[in-house]
């Protein structure tokens, strides 16, 4: 059930990204609490789920209860927030060591993060025990871990935070290894879950989706390959036109390079008042971003060719002409329009 209200939810981030992106309720409304029914919880029954609840320390979104008694709060913002923030986290940590709740969860909608209110000798962003982006990351790493605050699931979560663990545990291990990766992965993982940790079990459709999604990332090339921008030049003998134009709506711009096609459609959308700072960061991949506010990647590293629009905003161009048209359509319909309205000539 989980997996196929991702799925909706998914589908209807992409056709309303603007409006999820300015308004809080519709991403509470719309987007977490069907998730929260996809868990398990009945969000209509105040003995499961309390919205708007004070606290000593202040009112967080969602109160869940079992048993009469709080085991999880859970703070939403909207799209646009960039709920990694120092003081986003603060503010679910205040609600959740008010209470002695040892667990919160921030969201935005597309990313969920599980925090570990307090943890002797830690940081706040070292209590991050996972996150996930459902946009953007493996629908079966999701649903693993958004599992572990399900309500059926939530009175066990130390061990299925332990078994997430294990899991990355085993992984990185076996890549020190990598002839340990032809013989057969499953039997691998297997033996080593009963030797290490006997006191676990897991199912083999869990270690089998696990291991997909690394082989995945390991050798499938992905929309995050970095291509160099290709330069749009006359068409030669045995080979199709590049393209030459771009039209927008009503508006055509003349293109010399591939990087022009995502930087006049960041600039139409600027015109149009739908690309801000507020809308930042917006994502391309897992890893990377495609506009940002300084020239950044989600994980600090530098964009490779950026560019810099007219508002002040950066945005990424390093990539094939092909990826370039794809990230454009995304980036259009990430500000509220339809992707093919962008054409190529």
């Amino acid at each position: 059930m989980l997996k196929e209200t991702l799925e909706m939810v998914i589908e209807r981030m992409k056709k309303h990204h603007f409006l999820y992106e300015q308004n809080e309720m519709a991403v509470r409304s719309q987007i977490i609490e069907p998730i929260l029914r996809g868990l398990g919880w009945d969000t209509e029954n105040p003995e499961e789920v309390q919205p708007n609840v004070s606290t000593e320390e202040g009112i967080p979104d969602y109160s869940l209860l079992k048993g009469d008694k709080k085991v999880l709060f859970i703070e939403a913002k909207k799209l646009s927030v960039d709920i990694e923030q120092r003081e986003v986290i603060r503010q679910l940590a205040k609600y959740c060591f008010g209470e002695g709740m040892k667990y919160g969860v921030l969201t935005n909608g597309a990313i969920w993060i599980l925090f570990r209110a307090f943890q002797e000798g830690t940081t706040m962003s070292e209590r991050i025990v996972w996150k996930t982006d459902i946009e953007n990351d493996e629908l079966t790493a999701s649903v693993r871990k958004l599992n572990t605050i399900s309500k059926d699931n939530i009175d066990d979560i130390e061990k299925l935070i332990k078994k997430l663990q294990i899991l990355d545990e085993i992984w990185h291990s076996l890549l020190d290894e990598p002839k340990d990766l032809v013989k057969g992965f499953i039997p691998v993982f297997e033996s080593l879950i009963k030797e290490g940790y006997p006191e676990y079990e897991f199912e083999q459709t869990e270690i089998e989706d696990f291991i997909k999604e690394r082989v995945k990332e390991l050798i499938s090339p992905t929309e995050e390959t970095v291509i160099e921008p290709i330069p749009i030049t006359e068409p030669t003998e045995g080979r199709g036109a590049q393209p030459r134009k771009i039209k927008i709506g009503a508006d055509i711009y003349e293109i010399r390079n591939s990087y022009d096609i995502l930087v006049n459609t960041a600039e139409w959308l600027i015109r149009k008042g739908r690309l801000r700072r507020e809308n930042c960061p917006i994502a391309s991949g897992h890893k990377r971003n495609l506009v940002n506010i300084q020239p950044k990647h989600r994980y600090g590293d530098d964009f490779r060719a950026p560019k810099r629009l007219s508002n002040g905003l950066y945005i990424e161009t390093n990539y094939s002409t092909a990826s370039c048209i794809t990230n454009a359509r995304k980036l259009l319909e990430r500000c509220g329009y339809h992707g093919d309205m962008l054409e190529v000539k």
